[in-house]
């Protein structure tokens, strides 16, 4: 064999055992994460009502509004409440409601948020416990996301564990798994999982951070082992050469 051969030879080899290695590493980076079967950005709302039937005297608010705790959302002109006021019957209007000078009930805010849905309208009855509004939490925005797991992939499924969010732009923000709530079906784990996220702010990436908008998620698994050890000296070591 020339020396020619041998040098082919070599390059051979170390070009098999590089796309090997290659092969390895990346086999090894999937099988340490989970993709979402669905997923999509979810807020927490809350209720606007009214403890007494009576009518929409003043709409204060519309859709898109945002508001603070305690502003005042709708007046409403009650006969119920004039009543019980007057013979004793109450002392005080409800919580997060007061009197305005007229002696109506002026609904207010609970919480921060930012006004989703209107239903009463100013001149409409409105009966009693009846909701007035739906008002976005502020800052409660987070990802819930489906995904079908094996029992293996389940139990390296750790609390608190990492999570990339892909917009649909593909840009991606970081989270974490706040909740699992997982049913068996057919051997496999149907995992229902909340994700909570820092970086969720409502309306960034042109909008497309906010409530209902699809993503893919994908959670980091325990992957102990051999190939992953190398691989993350190895990572160590070329980020340590960038520095």
């Amino acid at each position: 064999m020339t020396w020619a051969s041998r040098i082919r030879l070599l390059a051979g080899t170390f070009l098999v055992l590089a796309v090997a290695a290659v092969a390895t590493l990346n086999l090894n980076d999937s099988r340490g994460r989970a993709t979402s079967d669905s997923a999509q950005i979810l807020a927490e709302t809350y209720a606007v009502g009214t403890p007494y039937a009576g009518l929409v005297a003043d709409q204060l608010v519309d859709v898109g509004d945002v508001v603070a705790e305690g502003d005042p959302l709708f007046v409403i002109d009650s006969a119920s409440l004039t009543y019980d006021l007057t013979n004793g019957l109450v002392a005080d209007p409800p919580e997060f409601t007061q009197l305005d000078e007229n002696g109506r009930l002026v609904v207010l805010a609970s919480g921060a948020g930012r006004l989703t849905q209107v239903a009463a309208a100013r001149g409409t009855f409105v009966p009693p416990a009846s909701t007035l509004a739906t008002v976005q939490r502020e800052g409660m925005l987070h990802v819930q996301a489906e995904y079908t797991l094996t029992a293996k992939e389940y139990a390296r499924l750790p609390g608190g564990a990492d999570v990339t969010i892909m917009l649909p732009n593909e840009a991606t923000l970081e989270g974490h798994v706040e909740q699992v709530d997982v049913t068996t079906v057919d051997g496999q784990a149907q995992a229902v999982v909340r994700i909570a996220s820092d970086t969720l702010v409502d309306g960034a990436a042109n909008g497309l951070v906010s409530a209902g908008t699809p993503v893919v998620t994908q959670i980091k698994l325990t992957n102990d082992g051999v190939v992953t050890t190398v691989a993350e000296s190895l990572r160590t070591y070329v980020d340590g050469l960038r520095r």
